[in-house]
C-alpha cells in the first residue's frame, strides 16, 4: 500500500475531532450515497473485514505537525520540563523523522503551541414536545474546534493533514469519496455548517515516513483498536470511544457499544514491519443483539474500520 498525504482546509468550526476511524465511517457512508450499499461492501467493507483494507487513514494533523510518539514522554526529562512533556500533543516534521530514526530530541522539538483551538459552545435545550427551551431553561455546552488565526498558529497552519496508505487502483475512488465528504462536511451538526472543509490537494506522495534504515518498531498515526494478532510489547494511551450509527437505518437505538480505542503515538515493537495495526470490527461484536438483528431483518450489514496507519521506527535503547 502507498503511502500519501491529502491537505484539507477547515472553513468553519468542527464539532467531531477528528480521528480516523470516524473519518474513514464517514467516507462508507459517502460511498454508500454515491454508489449505494453493495458497492461499498464488495469495495470497502469486506475486504476489510478480511484484513486486506482498500484504504487506511491517520488522524486528520494541523499542517505538518505530528503525534508524540509514547516512547518520547516516557525518556528521562528534566523534572521541570515532564509536565510540559506529558501535556505536549506534536512534534515539528524534522524532529518527528529524528524520533523515528532512534535520535533523542530536545524540549525545543516540541511544537510551542497547539494550533487547534477548542471553546465551549452554550446551547439550549429544546422541548420536542413543545418545541420550545421549557420553563427556566435547560442550558448544555458542546466543545467546537478551529484552526487558530495564522499569527498564533505553528508555522501559520491553515490545513489539517491526513496520511494515507491506499491499495494502487483505489486511489481515484478514494478522491472521489473525499469530495463527496467535502460537499455534506464532517461530524456532528454538519447540516448547521460545521465541519465544513475543502480539498486543497491530491494525494501527495509520502516517502520520508517510511524512509527508516533498520527499524525495530512502528507507530501509529491514528486512533485505532488492535486486532489480537497485533504486537503488545509497547506504550499507548488508551480511553473509551461512545460511537453511533449514522441515520440513515431508521433505528431508535442508534449507539455503538463502547470501544477501548488507542491514540495517535502508540508504539510497538516488531520483528517484521507491518504497513498498518488494528482491526474492522464486525457489526455483530459492535451492536447489542437487538439492533445487530434489526439490521439483519433489512439485510443491511456494518462494520467499524478501526485500523491504524503504521509507520516504521528505529526504538532507541531502554524503550518498552
Amino acid at each position: 500500500m502507498n503511502l500519501f498525504r491529502l491537505k484539507l482546509r477547515p472553513s468553519s468550526p468542527w464539532r467531531t475531532p477528528w480521528q480516523a476511524d470516524t473519518l474513514a465511517g464517514m467516507l462508507c457512508w459517502a460511498c454508500a450515497r454515491r454508489e449505494g450499499g453493495d458497492a461499498l461492501w464488495q469495495e470497502i467493507l469486506e475486504p476489510a473485514l478480511n484484513r486486506e483494507p482498500k484504504f487506511v487513514l491517520s488522524d486528520a494533523f494541523p499542517g505538518d505537525l505530528l503525534p508524540v510518539p509514547e516512547f518520547v514522554r516516557l525518556a528521562t526529562w528534566p523534572e521541570n520540563q515532564r509536565k510540559i512533556v506529558r501535556k505536549a500533543r506534536w512534534l515539528k516534521p524534522n524532529a518527528f523523522h529524528r524520533a523515528q530514526s532512534g535520535e533523542s530530541l530536545d524540549f525545543e522539538d516540541l511544537a510551542a503551541s497547539d494550533p487547534v483551538k477548542t471553546h465551549a459552545q452554550t446551547r439550549n435545550q429544546i422541548d420536542r414536545l413543545t418545541d420550545t427551551t421549557g420553563e427556566g431553561g435547560q442550558l448544555f455546552t458542546l466543545p467546537e474546534h478551529w484552526l487558530g488565526e495564522k499569527r498564533d498558529v505553528q508555522d501559520g497552519t491553515t490545513y489539517l493533514s491526513v496520511y494515507v496508505r491506499v491499495a494502487e487502483g483505489f486511489e481515484k475512488r478514494l478522491m472521489a469519496l473525499f469530495r463527496e465528504l467535502a460537499q455534506t462536511g464532517f461530524g456532528a451538526d454538519a447540516s448547521v455548517g460545521k465541519g465544513q472543509f475543502d480539498l486543497v490537494s491530491d494525494l501527495e506522495p509520502m516517502e520520508q515516513p517510511d524512509n527508516i534504515a533498520e527499524p525495530n518498531g512502528v507507530i501509529s498515526l491514528s486512533t485505532f483498536q488492535p486486532d489480537e494478532h497485533d504486537p503488545t510489547d509497547g506504550g499507548w494511551q488508551a480511553f473509551t470511544k461512545f460511537g453511533k450509527l449514522g441515520p440513515d437505518f431508521g433505528l431508535e437505538n442508534v449507539f455503538k457499544r463502547p470501544l477501548l480505542m488507542l491514540r495517535p503515538g502508540a508504539f510497538f515493537r516488531v520483528e517484521k514491519r507491518a504497513p498498518f495495526l488494528g482491526r474492522a470490527i464486525p457489526g455483530k461484536d459492535l451492536l447489542s443483539p437487538e439492533v445487530w438483528r434489526q439490521l439483519q431483518i433489512r439485510n443491511a450489514t456494518v462494520a467499524h474500520l478501526a485500523f491504524g496507519l503504521a509507520v516504521p521506527i528505529k526504538l532507541p535503547k531502554g524503550s518498552k
